[in-house]
């Protein structure tokens, strides 16, 4: 070896040195105590045929602290993740949970029937189902035939 950094580990991707030293850089940052906003909570939307499900994960949150809302195609969610009795920011040695109050909302693919909507709450993750409102379900069409 020569010394190229290239050489003996396949071509030279130029990007695969970016992405490396991008990932050190904010390696450094979060060491720092600088941290990413990532969205709270967790969502995922998934079709289930006439139904959809919209599950998010909300650990440490009382289900009678929810707020779930469905105006034409959003659903939306709100509630407050509360700081334990006692504890101040300069208490936290680390602290990546975040408390407060939050809200997501999620634009579905298509009307829902708001009135046949329910929700679930269990182990920390809500499950709520939305029928597809009727109209918006697929129908199949009768084919006459002219002669």
């Amino acid at each position: 070896m020569n010394g190229l950094p290239w050489q003996g580990s396949g071509p030279w991707d130029p990007f695969r040195e970016i992405r490396r030293e991008v990932g050190r850089l904010l390696g450094n940052f979060e060491s720092l105590g600088v941290r990413f906003a990532r969205p709270f909570p967790a969502i995922n939307l998934y079709d289930a045929g006439d139904l959809y499900y919209v599950t998010a994960e909300l650990p440490g949150i009382d289900p009678q602290e929810i707020d779930l809302t469905i105006t034409g195609e959003t659903l939306t969610l709100r509630g407050e993740r509360r700081r334990p009795e006692g504890a101040s920011d300069d208490c936290f040695r680390r602290q990546e949970r975040p408390f407060g109050r939050f809200g997501r909302s999620v634009t579905l693919p298509e009307r829902v029937d708001s009135a046949a909507a329910s929700a679930q709450f269990a182990h920390g993750v809500l499950t709520v189902t939305l029928p597809k409102d009727a109209e918006a379900r697929p129908r199949q069409i009768a084919v006459a035939s002219l002669g």
